[in-house]
């Protein structure tokens, strides 16, 4: 599991190095909002997939060592689903609109100011990535994936150490039974 973490980190090193930084910050804020956008909707949209949804019979079997402060994971399950969904829509959605404007990446100064700031922009756009995606899959009751998460301790870092995201994460998957 860390290994594909370390590649994912590393393609988007190598995608906000080739953006340069004025369009890997427009993907960034893209990214963002994406969050923003599914911040704001997961709720609705996860009490309609716990009526249409069954959630995993494994569940029962394998307690969640990733998410253990979690008080419901059936309800967790359904909520992530739902945040994940619309987060992927939505930076799909807004990604074609921030691919009208690569032409900035010929009209700015390719120098290597640029090409450092797009790296750590880069960087940072991937770990936002990939805590919902962690999250995500933390959220599955399948107990290989759940191993493999608590066995990573990037992902464990990430989960647990992303600026923002992780505490809300948390919170709002945090439901009353």
């Amino acid at each position: 599991m860390t290994l594909i973490l370390l590649i994912i980190l590393l393609i988007g090193l190598i995608v906000g190095y080739r953006r340069g930084a004025v369009l890997q910050l427009l993907h960034l804020i893209g990214t963002i909002s994406a969050l923003i956008i599914a911040s704001l909707n997961y709720e609705t949209l996860g009490s309609k997939f716990y009526l249409v949804m069954p959630y995993p019979s494994t569940a029962q079997e394998n307690p969640n060592s990733v998410l253990s402060e979690v008080a419901n994971l059936e309800y967790a399950y359904y909520y992530m689903f739902a945040f994940f969904i619309i987060f992927i829509v939505s930076k799909v959605i807004i990604q074609i609109i921030v691919s009208g404007f690569d032409y900035l990446q010929q009209i700015t100064s390719s120098g290597l100011f640029s090409s450092i700031a797009g790296t750590v922009l880069g960087l940072i756009e991937a770990v936002y990535l990939l805590v919902v995606i962690l999250f995500f899959i933390a959220t599955i009751p399948y107990f290989p994936i759940q191993e493999g998460l608590a066995d990573s301790g990037l992902a464990s870092f990430i989960m647990e150490h992303t600026f923002i995201v992780s505490d809300k994460l948390i919170e709002w998957i945090q439901v009353e039974s």
